[in-house]
This record gives C-alpha cells, structure tokens and sequence, in this order.
C-alpha cells in the first residue's frame, strides 16, 4: 500500500483511546438527540444508551496504547447482545477515484473489551410494550424473540430486545458457556459453537442452516424443515449458555472530528485548510503550529481546540461546512479531493 493511501486511512482510522472515547461520545449523543430511528426504537433505544455508557465506563479504566503500526485500527462493534473494541491490523486497502476505500482485507484480533447486554424479567419487557405476559410468552413460543433465556424465577429478554417482527429471523446461536457446545443444548454436530439460520426471502418449508466450530471453522451445512427447525431453536432459545446474535447495530471504524458530521480533512483539499489559517490574524509562530497541527495525521481534533482556546472555532466551522456544501451541491469529488 502507498503512502496516499496510508495517508488517507490514518487521518480516518482510530488510533487511541481519546478518539475512541470521541467516537462513543458522538455516538451517544446521536442516539439522544437523532429521530431517525423505526417507531419502536423509543422502547429499546434507552437500553441502548445506557449499554454504550457501561460500555464507556469500561474504556475509562482502561489502559489502552496509542497504535503505532501504520495500517493498525481500533473498531468498535455493537450488535444486539453486546459491544466490542477490536483490534484491527489491514493488509491491503483498494481506493476508488474519489479516495474512499472501496475494499479492504484485514485481521481481526481477539476482543480487547466486552460489555454484554443484560437480560430483563419478560414482565417488565411486556410492560415496554404495553401487552399482557401471554402474548410475550407467545412471541418467545412462536421464536419471534429469540434472544431469551429460561430461569428457575421464569423468562428473560435481552434488554436491547426490540418489537418483535413478524418476518423470519436470520441470525446466529452462539455457546458462550465455560465449556462445552451447542451439542449439549440441541440436536447439533458436536464442537458447534455458533449455528446461523438464513432465512430465504420467499417463503419455503426449508431454511439453509450453517454450523461453526470455535475457530470459525464450517462444520455443517444444511437445509432443515420448519418443524425441525422449530424444535432446535426452542431449545436453543431456552438455555442460558445461549444467545441470538441477529444484527450488527453500528460499526464505529472511523474517528470523530469535533462538531463536524463527516471528517473535514479528508474531505477537503489540504490546501485549503492551510489557506484559512494564512489569513488569520495571529502571530506567525502560531500559524505554523497550526499548519503543522493539520497537516499531522493525528492533530486534528488539536487544531480544533487550539482554534477554540484563540475563538477561532466557529469560524473555521462555518469556513469548512460552507466548503463542504459546495461540494455536495456540485457533487464533484476533485473540488474537495484531499491531494498530497
């Protein structure tokens, strides 16, 4: 991979653990604040929130090192049981003719903080969504929740559980006991700790099923009738070594930049943010500090606050989204191509 292209992913990818907290700080604040969610979201999105601050709060005391390794990446992934921080290290990254990355291989490592979501009494989820417990019950029976657990005290449902849909599920089991697999819960190959179901568009008597090992190695593929699917999950679903993994949430891979929506140096030419601070009026010396501030890969969200403590901020943000407007207007993607 060139330098341009390194160039590129450094100034998009998260390298530390202030960024990281940036990214989850914004993302919180658009689950707060944004509206554009399914009209039930109203009902889990509080679950949500409160999921990221714990999630938050595990990266606070934690002690995370700044990624020197030019293609390395910290990722955080949010599904609907749990939230990740991955280390990511890329090996080969291909760019379009606009500089955005059109495909990418990588290694994932090992998960360096986990937060799962909790499991609330089935009354209490009935309560969310104003239905009496039968018709809860029914929806877990008839595998419309399927991220529940029995207890000896009765059902719980993963807290981020939202409306049930009344269309097919696909999505994965996954063993998280201590030891064995989901051969001890249901009628599976043994050393099967995931099993995903892909349900097919059109309605069929048959559903493609696949089997996975610990490493992530296939087991078995194959297609099941409903009435032995049906069986197989009910016992999945029942047992407390096992969750539903239906959907990826959010994937948070690129850093934030104070108070912009989308990265503004990588969006803009260089040159021109180096024109803005030509013409202040500041001393020389500090010009300078700023140029090399946002000609740094890592300085950015310094630029900022530095502009800030001068109160130069707003203006630079009303310079930098007016540019952006006019790129959107014109949809070209040389006006604001980032050069080297």
């Amino acid at each position: 991979m060139d330098a341009h292209t390194l160039r590129l992913f450094q100034r998009k990818a998260i390298k530390s653990k202030k960024e990281i907290l940036e990214a989850l700080s914004n993302y919180s604040s658009h689950l707060i604040h944004n509206e554009e969610h399914s009209s039930d979201a109203i009902f889990y999105r509080p679950a949500l929130i409160e999921l990221v601050n714990r999630f938050t709060e595990r990266i606070i005391n934690c002690d995370l090192a700044y990624l020197e390794k030019p293609f390395a990446s910290y990722e955080i992934v949010i599904t609907n049981i749990d939230i990740n921080l991955n280390l990511v290290e890329y090996t080969k990254i291909s760019l379009n003719e606009n500089d955005e990355i059109e495909s990418a291989e990588s290694l994932v490592y090992e998960s360096i903080v986990c937060i799962n979501a909790r499991f609330i009494p089935l009354e209490e989820f009935a309560r969310r969504f104003s239905v009496d417990i039968e018709i809860a019950t029914n929806w877990i029976k008839h595998r419309r929740i399927k991220c529940a657990e029995k207890r000896p005290s009765g059902w719980y449902v993963i807290e981020t559980q939202g409306f049930p849909s009344e269309e097919p599920q696909s999505g994965s089991y996954i063993f998280i006991g201590e030891s064995g697999d989901l051969s001890s819960v249901a009628s599976l190959r043994e050393n099967t700790r995931a099993f995903s179901i892909l349900q097919a568009e059109k309605q069929s008597d048959l559903s493609d099923t696949v089997s996975f090992d610990s490493n992530d190695r296939l087991i078995e593929h194959r297609q099941m009738s409903n009435q032995e699917l049906n069986s197989l999950e009910n016992s999945l679903i029942r047992s407390q070594d096992v969750l539903f993994e239906d959907s990826f949430i959010e994937v948070i891979d690129e850093k934030v930049i104070l108070n912009f929506k989308e990265n503004p140096f990588i969006i803009l030419k260089e040159d021109r943010i180096l024109d803005f601070v030509t013409q202040l009026d500041l001393p020389e010396e500090t010009k300078d500090v700023l140029k090399a501030m946002a000609e740094d890969n890592c300085g950015e969200n310094l630029f900022i606050e530095v502009l800030d403590k001068l109160s130069l901020k707003e203006e630079f943000l009303t310079f930098a989204n007016g540019v952006m407007a006019e790129c959107e207007e014109s949809h070209s993607p040389t006006c604001c191509k980032e050069m080297d």
